[in-house]
């Protein structure tokens, strides 16, 4: 039975709130583990930055909030996508497609994302930086603990979002709304694009951690264009029958 405008609307609002509360109850069982979250946050810089600074009486407040706030986004990531992939579940039945697998498939790369952002881009991007400042000033750099936890969390949850890209290839590929001709035909103005991402989306404005993620989503981006093509190639046809597509 297909669904009017006004249905659609409602079940994502629904899909929203839900999204909402799962964000709002792994923050608040994160806040009991507040200090062993922060202590994995400040793992990267471990050997750069000797100690941090906090300039006000409720900044503790603030920082034990984000710190939370953020682990339970990381949490609730999985049953986000389970809800998005879930709104998008009819055209997906259309083109004899895997929720499950689709939902699976975003978090194992968001988690991958993740992991290369933690373990890879954060140590780089904060060793530059502080030989940088020092450069700057003759004197190591005082960095403050929100300054920071809100530098590691964008890295990260930007790590997790730009694994996405081969992802969102398959999935327009099999919904017919881009083909791989397409992405390798405009290959430089995709790269243009990726590039501005990266300056947007990069908690910094130096060049060398805007590099950091460039690279990464240039060979994500050809990672998806490869994606594509096997998916185009082959399809279900109407009747079930599979067919080679050729180019």
């Amino acid at each position: 039975m297909k669904m009017s405008v006004t249905d659609h609307l409602e079940e994502l609002r629904w899909r929203l709130i839900r999204s909402g509360i799962y964000v709002i109850a792994a923050s608040l069982v994160a806040l009991f583990f507040t200090e062993q979250i922060l202590a994995i946050i400040k793992y990267p810089s471990k050997g750069i930055i000797e100690s941090f600074l906090i300039l006000k009486p409720t900044e503790s407040i603030a920082i034990y909030i984000k710190t939370a706030f953020f682990a339970g986004l990381a949490v609730a990531a999985l049953p986000i996508f389970y809800e998005f992939f879930s709104f998008i579940k009819p055209a997906a039945q259309e083109h004899n497609s895997s929720v499950t697998k689709w939902v699976f498939s975003a978090f194992l790369l968001f988690v991958s994302g993740v992991l290369f952002s933690y373990f890879f881009v954060i140590p780089q991007a904060v060793g530059f930086l502080m030989n940088l400042s020092q450069g700057l000033t003759g004197t190591p750099a005082q960095i403050t603990l929100t300054s920071y936890v809100s530098f590691v969390c964008a890295l990260v949850f930007c790590g997790g979002m730009i694994f996405q890209i081969p992802l969102i290839a398959y999935i327009f590929t099999k919904f017919g709304l881009i083909t791989p001709s397409l992405l390798a035909g405009k290959r430089k103005e995709a790269y243009f694009a990726l590039c501005v991402i990266a300056a947007v989306i990069t908690p910094t404005t130096d060049a060398f951690s805007m590099m950091l993620f460039v690279v990464p989503m240039i060979i994500l981006y050809e990672i998806g264009v490869f994606i594509s093509k096997a998916v185009y190639k082959k399809r279900i046809a109407p009747g079930g029958e599979v067919y080679e597509q050729k180019n």
